[in-house]
């Protein structure tokens, strides 16, 4: 798009907390059994073990003195395979805070990320798919891209992209001159198979005030459950807005916002051989097997031992609520070059020269040298 800045390099970013990803993902093939992506529970099926309870960093931003903070969680690994970051950002923006405009100019006269502007400025992606889904109450989230698209999109709706074969966008935090804003979101990255990697890039809202509403179900004193990878895949179903005819839907995908009840239970399908995982944004989860509580901000991966993962509340007062992730393991080497996810580092290397002459967006390019690069090198 010619009415495009050009897009902003972000020097910082392989060193940045936030995105720091790579040592955990830039592996061979991630391994891991196979199994069947269902639905449904089944009182005669294994429960999952617990691999692991995991504990993230917790970085102060926008503002920092005010609480904002993001959690990066880094996946990538076995156990987590195609799930690659899952970020928890929560922030707010007053117009009457003294230190906005000082804070602001100073990371614009060091040349600091992230710090100059509250959000991200005009950067590329490339061979994944991103799921930003912003909490119900939140204020917006302003977004721009390459193919013409721009829109604020606020509590329950989530934004998902197609980065394909190269997109560049721009993400904000809503502010308001004439009131206090608030923003809770989680920012999903997930990794397309080889074969999707250059599909054109596309973009599709779903939730609410969209034309695709949440599948969600919920009784009182039970777990209530908004289905938001089953609302993407119906809404997948057709092609996106922004995209193009020749669209492909990802394999499915199994992403669930739970809310369970103080001293309540919940059980859901996890097919024997999927990844599985659960980040606890509010509350405590006491898990099946294991004496360990997940608190909140805190994560805990499955075995693949299992066809169904339990979880309950272990507080007397308070709501859990979380996110569960599962999916079949795409079991492909993943080589990471900050925004821009591939399968070996030939891939990043050709990304990083279309950058730098300008052709990255032109996914002709994109292909014909994809196409030179497997043959010199053997890749499949």
């Amino acid at each position: 798009s010619s009415s495009l800045p050009s897009w902003r390099p972000l020097p910082n970013l392989h060193r940045r907390d936030i995105l720091n990803i790579a040592s955990g993902a830039a592996a061979a093939a991630i391994s891991s059994a196979a199994g069947a992506a269902e639905g449904g529970i089944s009182g005669h099926a294994a429960r999952r073990s617990v691999a692991s309870v995991d504990f993230h960093p917790v970085i102060p931003v926008w503002p920092s003195w005010g609480g904002g903070r993001v959690v990066p969680v880094s996946l990538g690994g076995q156990g987590a395979d195609p799930f690659l970051l899952l970020a928890h950002h929560k922030h707010w923006f007053d117009p009457r805070d003294p230190l906005r405009g000082p804070f602001k100019a100073a990371g614009a006269a060091l040349g600091l990320p992230y710090v100059d502007v509250e959000g991200f400025s005009m950067h590329p992606h490339r061979g994944m798919d991103i799921l930003t889904y912003v909490c119900d109450g939140s204020d917006g989230f302003r977004h721009r891209d390459s193919l013409g698209g721009s829109a604020t999109y606020r509590g329950g709706t989530a934004q998902w992209m197609r980065t394909g074969a190269g997109v560049m966008h721009e993400e904000f935090w809503e502010t308001r001159p004439d009131r206090r804003t608030e923003i809770e979101l989680f920012q999903l990255w997930i990794n397309l198979p080889s074969d999707m990697k250059f599909d054109p890039p596309a973009v599709r809202y779903v939730g609410a005030g969209t034309a695709h509403p949440w599948e969600e179900t919920g009784a009182v004193g039970c777990a209530a459950v908004r289905d938001v990878g089953g609302t993407l895949d119906l809404s997948l179903s057709g092609a996106p807005s922004g995209g193009s005819s020749d669209f492909r839907a990802r394999p499915d995908v199994q992403i669930k916002h739970v809310q369970i009840p103080p001293g309540k239970e919940w059980e859901t399908s996890a097919p024997r051989g999927q990844s599985a995982l659960i980040y606890v944004r509010e509350g405590e989860a006491a898990l099946d097997g294991t004496d360990q509580n997940v608190k909140a901000l805190q994560s805990a991966t499955f075995r693949p031992d299992g066809d169904m993962v339990l979880l309950r509340n272990a507080q007397s007062r308070k709501t859990l609520d979380l996110l569960l992730l599962s999916r079949k393991p795409l079991q492909e080497p993943v080589v990471l070059g900050g925004p821009i996810v591939m399968n070996s580092q030939r891939e990043i290397d050709d990304a990083s020269r279309q950058l730098s002459d300008g052709t990255f967006l032109d996914r002709n390019v994109a292909l014909r040298q994809q196409a030179v690069t497997r043959k010199k090198y053997g890749l499949s």
